[in-house]
């Protein structure tokens, strides 16, 4: 592709330069973000290593290191490098983000919900640290939290997945109107958005809204036949689980009732 012979050419480039000066920082660093770029990782830390062996201080260099080893699945590393990039510049907004989402993946989101709410103190105005924020408040099960953080994000970019979120934790909330209102907000931005059909079911299910719910469960199993499998198991549909309707589609409707 055009990108990967830009990147080439770029790394042929720095490789040139850095013939003749061989102990500049600042082309390390680029050659680390090239490499990084065409996701050749090893070369990308190489470089950035070398970098940081020249510029200790260098929070970016830092930064796009815990990247690196993001991606390399070095997670605990990856995490002591965005420390790393915070030490020498606290007001890193992006470093904060990469942080809380590493953290996640380690499943340890009491630190991950701290690291996207000091993304969003250094900026205010950035809705997928917002949206990262309320995705760990969930998990935390501070559901009113997490609306609070939704509803930030959807004023600075009103996504679908956003309106979507809001949605499933107003139903956990049992505001169900709002919840049914922001789901179709949801489907409006995104009309073959399988998971909104879902949780639409599901908050119909929780109020013994049959027709609803089955109406809303086929539209989700029409876009992803997984949800299928999904509603079978899914505590949420006990209450209309006994009914042939609901029966017929999450069986693929001849199935034996076991």
């Amino acid at each position: 592709s055009l990108e990967l012979q830009q990147y080439e050419e770029a790394i042929t480039a720095l490789d040139r330069a850095l013939e003749y000066s061989p102990e500049n920082a600042d082309i390390w660093y680029h050659r680390g973000l090239a490499l990084l770029g065409i996701r050749r990782y090893e070369g990308a830390m190489a470089a950035f290593n070398r970098t940081l062996k020249l510029q200790p201080e260098n929070d970016k260099a830092w930064f796009h290191r815990g990247v690196v080893l993001g991606r390399l699945k070095r997670q605990e590393d990856a995490i002591a490098a965005f420390d790393k990039a915070i030490e020498i510049n606290p007001e890193y907004h992006q470093a904060w983000v990469d942080r809380g989402v590493v953290l996640g993946k380690l499943q340890r989101h009491e630190e991950a919900f701290e690291s996207f709410d000091r993304a969003v103190q250094v900026r205010p105005d950035d809705a997928v640290a917002w949206l990262n924020r309320g995705m760990a408040l969930q998990v935390l099960e501070r559901f009113e939290d997490a609306v609070i953080s939704f509803e930030k994000a959807i004023e600075l970019n009103p996504t679908h997945k956003a309106w979507n979120y809001r949605g499933y934790l107003l139903v956990k909330l049992e505001r169900d109107e709002e919840a049914l209102e922001s789901f179709d907000r949801a489907l409006n931005l995104q009309p073959d958005y399988a998971d909104a059909y879902y949780n639409k079911a599901i908050c119909y299910a929780l109020q013994g809204q049959v027709r609803s719910a089955a109406d809303n469960l086929k539209q989700a199993i029409k876009i992803n036949p997984q949800y299928r499998e999904a509603a079978r198991t899914d505590p949420d549909f006990v209450a209309v689980g006994d009914d042939d309707r609901f029966w017929n589609l999450v069986a693929g409707r001849n199935g034996y009732r076991s």
